[in-house]
């Protein structure tokens, strides 16, 4: 998407949600740990907990959007690049890591995948200014020497997120796609971790945030919610070493 089309979505989202009846306890969150964070929801309200409402994007325009004033009261992030620059200009508070997310190399067949095949096939990719396994693969790629190769060939499909990475794989725009693992054991087919690409879910509070919100927010760093983010594939991270965000 071009820099004008990005705005533009991230504008007509904010004005939606200003225009909207105010809702409760609204959740931002990164859209390739959706699928686990719905989960975490379920047994929140299961549990006694206040409904909860998610919106689902990448971290980048919910982060600007944040910024802009959009009513959200928590911010569940797939990095920390985000939730410190809101933390730097004020806007969020009790910022913590949550768990350690895992990226992965995807394909929709059943057949084993290889990190080798990243030479030759076209990858779709979130976009890395804006995500946080984007730019994990974008990373990975620079390391292996392959990212401006595989640009120059245009076998880099850059999407807005990692759900959309999955659609363009389903859609044979692109072979396989780098994506967190989380979505890729919703997304069914093969994957294969990328060894030591890894990083902090982070989160936080915004100043809109009321009771509900904070008691959510408790609800996804306690041990009831544990089983979950371990189903999915994240790590937890050692207690003594929670609240040191990585910058």
């Amino acid at each position: 998407m071009k820099r004008s089309g990005k705005i533009f979505a991230v504008a007509s989202v904010f004005l939606f949600l200003v225009s909207s009846p105010v809702m409760a306890n609204v959740v931002a969150v990164a859209a390739g740990i959706a699928p686990c964070v719905e989960e975490v929801v379920d047994l929140y309200v299961k549990a006694g907990g206040e409904p909860v409402e998610l919106v689902k994007e990448a971290c980048g325009p919910l982060a600007r959007q944040i910024a802009l004033g959009a009513p959200y009261e928590l911010f569940l992030a797939s990095e920390p690049r985000w939730p410190i620059w809101l933390k730097d200009k004020g806007l969020l508070t009790e910022v913590d890591t949550f768990a350690i997310g895992q990226l992965t190399l995807w394909h929709v067949s059943s057949d084993p995948i290889d990190v080798s095949q990243t030479e030759t096939a076209v990858i779709a990719i979130p976009d890395p200014e804006t995500t946080a396994y984007g730019n994990l693969a974008k990373q990975y790629l620079d390391k292996i020497g392959l990212w401006d190769r595989k640009m120059n060939e245009k076998r880099i499909i850059l999407v807005g997120s990692a759900p959309q990475a999955v659609a363009a794989v389903k859609a044979r725009t692109a072979e396989m796609a780098f994506i967190p693992l989380s979505m890729a054991i919703k997304a069914g087919g093969s994957y294969t971790s990328i060894p030591d690409m890894v990083i902090e879910q982070v989160g936080g509070l915004t100043a809109k945030a009321d009771d509900g919100a904070r008691k959510f927010w408790a609800f996804c760093r306690s041990e009831n919610a544990t089983p979950i983010w371990v189903k999915w594939g994240f790590v937890i991270p050692d207690k003594s070493q929670k609240g040191k965000i990585s910058k």
